[in-house]
């Protein structure tokens, strides 16, 4: 076990992950709060939809241009800002509901500014994590990532299901804003290395040597050469990101996922637990029973290293269907909480593993812009499938859409099985301790 821990060991490591295990927690807060806000102030399932959907269109739109920022610009400044920002965003949305004049469209508004802060953060802090931990332990470090993610969001979405529970949404939201405050004291702190050269990629079909062309193209492209270098540095990204078969594949079933399986879920989820189960309790209590076995994938993913770890997460894409269609039946509740602690297990899994593959087969002076197109892809409808759902369920009833989000759950891991790509060997890197630190 101790081997399993050894990139604790790297102070750098560790202070980022400490900081975003605090700021997990936060987050959980207003995954809870947030919907129960919209509610609490006489909003509907649509408006639920419009103001989630808020966060998701501007990260969308802007996860391009972060993720050339986050190349050109040093990572952990740009995490900085975006911490700052949204420390005073979530501080202003729980003022306005603490004292009782929030309205529907100003949280969507200070949604949307949410969004726009995480477009910048995501991409920067995928590049930051190889440059914080030696390589033999990237996979190490990434599972533990995953792992402490998942712990946060169990304790994170138990304690915000009690805390809105029992004084308000406006409360669990202000705390995790001030969760962001933690989190940009322990990036203050980091003393982050330089990348030394590109690390050896695996062959993935003819598109790989322009790629590689078109990175060397990028990487000496200076910030302050105008607006054609900005869209010649987009397109290195975007030939880096085709080049690799698996990484789009996986991509765009992630996109299908997240608008018509995730988007209804995070819409309908709280309406169903207000109208059947016990409301903003038991909703947090699902997210937690998720984190359980989110924990349990983690640890797994702290020494496993399969040798085609895409067929794993791709196959577990079908555990989805499962806690739908309950929610779907009304099940009872119990049945609810164990078919996510087992999507959860998938979950634990995919995060290290597909973060490790991109990290090792994606040149390192391209993981920002790579990890942009990653985002961007995946979320490129779920706003469009949150801001559907509450009208599809007004329009044809809440099981049914349900229903429809569970086939689509088998749909999408068919899909990307049958890609051989998806199914072929992956490395996963050395379990072997580092001769030496990296050089500061």
């Amino acid at each position: 076990m101790r081997d399993s821990l050894a990139a604790l060991g790297e102070p750098e490591y560790r202070k980022l992950f400490v900081g975003q295990a605090t700021s997990v927690v936060g987050v959980m807060f207003t995954v809870v709060a947030l919907p129960f806000a919209v509610l609490e102030i006489g909003g509907t399932a649509t408006d639920i939809g419009i103001v989630e959907a808020a966060n998701l269109v501007p990260l969308t739109v802007f996860l391009l241009i972060g993720g050339v920022w986050a190349d050109r610009l040093p990572r952990q400044k740009v995490m900085l800002v975006a911490d700052f920002l949204r420390f005073g965003l979530q501080c202003t949305t729980a003022g306005l509901l603490v004292a009782g004049v929030a309205q529907v469209w100003q949280l969507a508004v200070l949604q949307v500014g949410m969004g726009a802060c995480e477009a910048f953060f995501r991409p920067a802090s995928v590049g930051l994590v190889p440059q914080v931990v030696s390589q033999p332990r990237l996979q190490q470090a990434n599972a533990l990532s995953s792992l402490v993610t998942s712990g946060s969001i169990t304790v994170g979405a138990f304690l915000a299901g009690m805390v809105v529970a029992a004084v308000g949404p406006g409360w669990g939201i202000g705390i995790d804003g001030l969760t962001y405050l933690v989190s940009a004291w322990f990036l203050l702190r980091l003393r982050p290395v330089a990348f030394r050269g590109r690390r050896k990629a695996a062959p993935a079909g003819p598109g790989r040597a322009l790629a590689g062309e078109e990175a060397a193209a990028g990487a000496e492209t200076s910030v302050g050469s105008g607006g054609q270098s900005f869209f010649r540095e987009l397109a290195a990204g975007w030939h880096e990101f085709t080049s690799l078969t698996w990484l789009w594949v996986m991509v765009a079933g992630a996109s299908l996922f997240l608008f018509a399986i995730d988007g209804p879920i995070q819409v309908l989820g709280p309406i169903v637990a207000r109208d059947v189960y016990d409301g903003a309790r038991t909703w947090g209590f699902t997210s937690a029973a998720m984190g359980l076995g989110q924990i349990a994938g983690g640890l797994l993913s702290l020494r496993w290293r399969p040798k085609r770890p895409m067929l794993v997460i791709a196959a577990g894409m079908s555990f989805a269907a499962f806690p739908v269609a309950l929610l779907a039946l009304e099940a009872p509740v119990w049945t609810l909480y164990l078919s996510l602690a087992a999507m959860g297990v998938e979950w634990g899994l995919y995060d290290p593993f597909w973060t490790t593959c991109m990290q090792r087969e994606v040149a390192p002076e391209m993981i920002s812009r790579v990890s942009s197109y990653d985002y961007f892809g995946s979320l490129a409808f779920y706003p469009a499938g949150l801001a559907l759902a509450g009208p599809l369920a007004d329009a044809f009833g809440v099981s049914r859409v349900l229903w429809v989000s569970a086939a689509v759950a088998v749909v999408v891991s068919v899909f990307q099985l049958a890609w051989r790509d998806v199914r072929a060997p992956h490395a996963m890197g050395p379990a072997a301790e580092p001769a030496a630190p990296p050089a500061v």
